[in-house]
């Protein structure tokens, strides 16, 4: 391979790494344009792990607050008792859609939006203690 072969080739390995790299900065979020079932429940289910996520990262920031054992054992189980309430709930807001390709999105939907309920109402008592 000559050297102006050489420095050429290289030259567009360049332009490929670094226009992919500007691409990839420039794309989109696909859930942005979620076109079909699949993709909107799949994105719902990203939502929920995101607030789920933000749910953990509260109830243990108020349970590392709480110095009394008692409280920090009514909590715990106040949130499991939640948990479990949770889940009943959205799995009956869903229930007419089972079996159905929406179902996903109604369930966890539902779930997004009671935990992220949950999350501030954990929030709050977090910052008023």
């Amino acid at each position: 391979m000559t050297k102006t072969t050489l420095m050429t080739v290289a030259a567009f390995c360049l332009l490929l790494a670094f226009g992919g790299a500007a691409s990839a900065q420039t794309r989109k979020d696909p859930c942005d344009n979620a076109q079909t079932q699949a993709e909107m429940n799949d994105c719902q289910a990203r939502e929920y792990k995101k607030a789920d996520a933000a749910l953990n990262t509260v109830y243990k920031q108020l349970m590392a607050k709480i110095d009394d054992e008692g409280e920090r054992t009514a909590l715990k189980n106040a949130q499991l008792a939640w948990i479990k309430f949770r889940d009943s709930d959205c799995e009956f807001e869903a229930y007419q859609n089972k079996g159905g390709t929406i179902y996903p999105l109604i369930y966890d939907g539902c779930l997004t939006t009671l935990t992220r309920a949950r999350t501030k109402e954990l929030n709050d008592l977090l910052h008023n203690r």
